[in-house]
């Protein structure tokens, strides 16, 4: 089953949509991408960096090698939780 994205990156000259050529992990929160405008009168390219940077959900099968902060909010929730259990 292939799912397709709808979430779209705009190019930042004329609005239509980027496409990655390539991209290359460089660890296992960031990569690096090349895009490319979808419209042909435009033609820009660039470099895009994409990066997890929070936990929003801890996951149920940790890496080791990953240590993620939680976004405040849910460090908060935990915080409160901890308190309410003793």
């Amino acid at each position: 089953m292939t799912m397709t994205s709808k979430h779209r990156l705009p190019c930042p000259h004329c609005g239509h949509n980027l496409r990655i050529r390539k991209s290359q992990g460089l660890t296992p929160v960031y990569r690096e991408a090349v895009v490319e405008c979808r419209n042909e009168d435009c033609g820009f390219r660039g470099k895009a960096r994409i990066e997890v940077c929070n936990t929003l959900t801890p996951s149920d099968s940790p890496n080791a090698q990953v240590d993620l902060p939680f976004t405040p909010r849910l460090l908060q929730q935990a915080i409160k939780q901890a308190q309410g259990a003793s």
